[in-house]
């Protein structure tokens, strides 16, 4: 489970909440097999969760959600507020994977 974090933190404790132990685990294991389902990785569970009960999501949606996860744990990243400006890059590498 991921620690709190407010969404109006500074820098210097965004940068210190990312490098938590649990932050990085979740970031590191975004795209790995969960151990007791051969199908899913920890992404998957996501998108599973946040479109319970679409059968077919769009590459476009399945696209945002990779980026604002990444987004969102990346350590190297400073930021935990989207923009457009932020998402976009992310989104545009996401489409093409």
């Amino acid at each position: 489970m991921l620690p709190p974090i407010s969404n109006v933190a500074k820098a210097s404790e965004i940068a210190a909440w990312k490098k938590k132990l649990a932050v990085s685990n979740c970031f590191r294991k975004l795209f790995e097999k969960i151990e007791d389902d051969e199908n899913d990785t920890y992404m998957t569970k996501i998108i599973k969760n946040v479109w319970p009960k679409k059968k077919n999501i769009p590459n476009l949606q399945i696209a945002w959600a990779i980026s604002i996860s990444e987004i969102f744990l990346n350590p190297k990243n400073e930021v935990i507020k989207m923009s457009e400006e932020i998402i976009q890059p992310a989104l545009a590498r996401n489409l093409k994977n």
